[in-house]
């Protein structure tokens, strides 16, 4: 018995120790090499909200500032049970008076926002609308192709005039002359104003959300010029709703600069300014979280 124990203590000695290899070398190891990035700088963080901004704010024409209300606006929601339709009309005037763009709170105002949740019985979003719909008659070529190109469960348009420095239409390609000349080059020569704005949603497509997804939603298809952004966006916006598998509960800081800044800029501000104003914000709203 002893001399079996003595056995087994030097066959213990002389084997390589659990996790050594036989030559005795350094502990084997299947931890995969992790190689840290380091965050954007401010700065490269301001360049990748901005070039967002700009795909995300649907481009106006040549020497036009962006578009956007121009008095408060009076919603008018269709298609769902009463109460249900009051939340999210009462939530999208809210969020108009906090940004800045204000909101008619007469229940007898003309309505220049309007949402509607399309029944089953309307078919697929795609048959909604064609080019001849009379809903879409005020539009240029242009803007129709852009509704009616849209994919998913959501079409938004926007109705918009430009104005000369006396406020009058101009019809697109129309050339006018203004008389008397601006004396600076910072005068209003052109403004374009959002007169009116839809966006319908499939009734089918919203179950699931709250109604203050669907509010916040319908906010950012309505008072800015935009659609739903392609791929995944370097910032979380409710413009993903019915894209993303987990969208935001609401606004983010990111959809709150975007209507914030658009209003607060001066109604001829140059587009570049206006994107750059926005990433500005919204990488400031980012780091005051981060403290």
């Amino acid at each position: 018995m002893r001399a079996s124990l003595c056995l087994l203590m030097v066959i213990a000695a002389t084997s390589p120790a659990a996790g050594q290899d036989a030559s005795g070398g350094a502990p084997q190891t299947t931890e995969p090499n992790i190689i840290v990035t380091p965050p954007p700088t401010e700065a490269e963080r301001h360049r990748e909200l901005r070039d967002f901004t700009r795909e995300v704010i649907r481009p106006p024409h040549i020497n036009q500032p962006l578009a956007k209300f121009a008095y408060p606006v009076c919603v008018q929601v269709l298609g769902l049970a009463p109460d249900d339709a009051t939340v999210i009309a009462e939530r999208i005037r809210e969020n108009a008076r906090v940004l800045g763009v204000g909101a008619d709170p007469k229940p007898g105002c003309v309505p220049t926002v309007r949402v509607a949740f399309m029944s089953p019985a309307a078919g697929p979003a795609t048959g909604w609308l064609t080019a001849n719909a009379p809903q879409l008659a005020h539009l240029a070529s242009y803007q129709r192709d852009r509704v009616l190109a849209e994919n998913g469960p959501v079409r938004a348009w926007n109705k918009v005039a430009v104005r000369d420095s006396y406020g009058q239409p101009i019809q697109l390609g129309e050339t006018s002359l203004i008389d008397p000349q601006p004396i600076s080059r910072t005068d209003p020569l052109v403004t374009t104003e959002i007169t009116g704005a839809a966006v319908l949603i499939a009734r089918d497509a919203a179950e699931g959300f709250t109604l203050g997804q669907l509010a916040d939603h319908a906010t950012m298809r309505t008072l800015i010029d935009t659609g739903a952004p392609d791929g995944v966006p370097p910032a979380p916006t409710i413009l993903t709703l019915f894209d993303d598998p987990e969208p935001p509960a609401e606004l983010t800081a990111f959809d709150e600069a975007l209507v914030r800044e658009l209003y607060d800029a001066s109604r001829n501000a140059k587009p570049r300014r206006v994107y750059n104003d926005i990433a500005r914000a919204a990488v400031a709203a980012e780091r005051a979280d981060e403290r």
